[in-house]
């Protein structure tokens, strides 16, 4: 099959891939061709969202764009949608509304239309391609011409070949091997020379990076220079074993410019907390809601990993004095506190979140078990203080 070259890198493009490594390596393809590209990565169950969140993008940019979507595919009523979004109507892709019957009004229901109409403002005009693999996909791609389904290649070496003829000759051949040697692990192409390596990057790919999670440009960053960094030393001619000793190394080069080289350098200090060290000092404050419980300030951190919140929350308190304690609330309601001197978060759960421990550590839990987002845990947390007589506030950023 003829994979469909994308047809202006002019046009702002908004990529939407997975998260494993050929997602990334989608993006990589599309970085490396020079696009003017803004990224997004999504697992499956995410992906409504996100298209939702894209379709604002694009609509907000106030150009025509063009949404690429690599690595994943859609289900027949999600490309449906989609299709009716870059064709200017307004529906809903994360959660459609069930048809009503419309209640009787002063106006006719055609005028009523020519009116929404005109105070409407026009959408520019969008476009849209899809490049995928699973089979899983194939009632969409009979549908839609847009949707370009290929068993026999990975997403890499598809977005690899739509954007090759933006590349010189140089960097088709190099990025060309790189698509290739992705597609032998995604597809299991176990009698490949290749394969054993390529698994390894795939595992590499998917460790844990350390970096926050509202940090999604920095962690996408963080594993194109994982990719590069271990491609450029396999073209080098290093072993298996050699590019697996280098794994130090490769995340270590990625601190370098982005925080002080005293604390990259810092040989008795854990890898992980210089990463720590970076996220607290380059997450926005709007990343981090801010609640006043009796008087303290205290950061709201909904699904955090556990070390990486522990790490991130010693730095804003103890170095950067940006708050006195710090929750990490899970989807489950489950709690974990910190706090800097002068706090007792063992009292403060005690007290409000059926909880207790130490005074600088405590965990606790919230009646809500089910909570969907910071915003949800935010309002559970404010509730269960109220009701306890005590004191809290939303603190504006």
């Amino acid at each position: 099959m003829t994979t469909p070259i994308l047809p202006n890198r002019d046009v702002q493009l908004f990529h939407l891939s997975h998260i494993d490594l050929d997602g990334y390596g989608a993006q990589y393809m599309t970085r490396a061709a020079g696009f003017r590209a803004r990224y997004y990565n999504a697992d499956y169950r995410d992906v409504p969202a996100t298209l939702e969140r894209i379709f604002s993008d694009m609509d907000a940019s106030g150009e025509p764009a063009m949404l690429l979507i690599t690595d994943l595919n859609l289900t027949l009523e999600q490309a449906e949608l989609v299709d009716r979004r870059i064709h200017g109507e307004a529906v809903s892709i994360a959660a459609p509304e069930p048809k009503r019957n419309a209640k009787p009004g002063l106006l006719s229901a055609d005028l009523a239309s020519m009116l929404k109409q005109s105070l409407t403002p026009e959408r520019p005009r969008h476009t849209v391609m899809l490049l995928d693999h699973h089979a899983t996909g194939e009632e969409a791609a009979a549908k839609f011409a847009w949707y370009h389904l290929d068993t026999e290649r990975c997403a890499s070496r598809l977005a690899f070949e739509a954007v090759a003829p933006y590349l010189d000759d140089t960097a088709r051949t190099l990025y060309g091997a790189r698509a290739e040697f992705i597609d032998v692990g995604d597809r299991w192409l176990k009698d490949d020379p290749r394969f054993h390596r390529s698994i390894f990057l795939i595992g590499l790919i998917m460790e844990d990076d350390q970096l926050a999670p509202p940090l999604s440009d920095l962690k996408r960053d963080f594993r194109f220079h994982i990719m590069d960094s271990f491609f450029q030393r396999m073209e080098q001619g290093a072993s298996l074993e050699e590019l697996e000793r280098g794994v130090y190394d490769y995340r270590k080069e990625f601190l370098r410019g982005r925080i002080a080289d005293t604390a990259v350098d810092d040989s008795e200090a854990p890898l992980k907390d210089k990463f720590h060290k970076l996220c607290a000092e380059v997450i926005p404050p709007s990343e981090i809601p801010m609640l006043r419980i009796d008087g303290y300030r205290a950061g709201i951190f909904f699904n955090w990993p556990h070390d990486v919140f522990r790490g991130v929350v010693m730095e804003l308190m103890e170095n950067q004095g940006k708050m006195d304690m710090a929750i990490r609330v899970g989807g489950n309601g489950r709690m974990s506190l910190r706090s800097n001197n002068g706090v007792d978060v063992g009292v403060i759960s005690g007290r409000y979140f059926e909880g207790g421990g130490h005074p600088g550590a405590a965990g606790g839990v919230l009646k809500d078990t089910r909570l969907k987002d910071v915003q949800q845990a935010i309002r559970s947390i404010s509730q269960t203080i109220n009701e306890k007589k005590g004191q809290v506030e939303v603190i504006p950023v």
